[in-house]
């Protein structure tokens, strides 16, 4: 018994690959230029809730939208994203949204 034992131990381990060397990993820095950001929001509340998170041309470049529709992505992004806008301050927000010049 005990002979049959080692000669399936010795078949087992014959068919075990071999223990790969680890492969060697190099790691290279990068870096990016970002372009410099040249637009500002006409309200700080904006600057305040919105830019930590969106540059001014994203926030200044969408499109028009209706005040629920705001609303909705303000709530979005406080619940989806866990932005911290005080629930107060939608009603200043969405007004705010509302008075860019793409939203006129």
């Amino acid at each position: 018994m005990k002979a049959l034992s080692l000669a399936a131990f010795v078949l087992l381990a014959a068919c075990h690959p071999a223990a790969e060397a680890p492969k060697q990993i190099t790691l290279t820095s990068q870096s990016i230029t970002l372009p410099v950001e040249t637009a500002t929001l006409p309200a700080e509340i904006l600057s305040v809730n919105c830019a930590a998170c969106h540059s001014p041309e994203m926030i200044l470049s969408q499109p028009k939208l209706k005040p629920e529709q705001w609303q909705a992505e303000v709530t979005k992004m406080r619940g989806a994203y866990k932005a911290s806008i005080d629930e107060k301050d939608d009603a200043k927000i969405i007004a705010a949204l509302l008075a860019l010049p793409n939203q006129k």
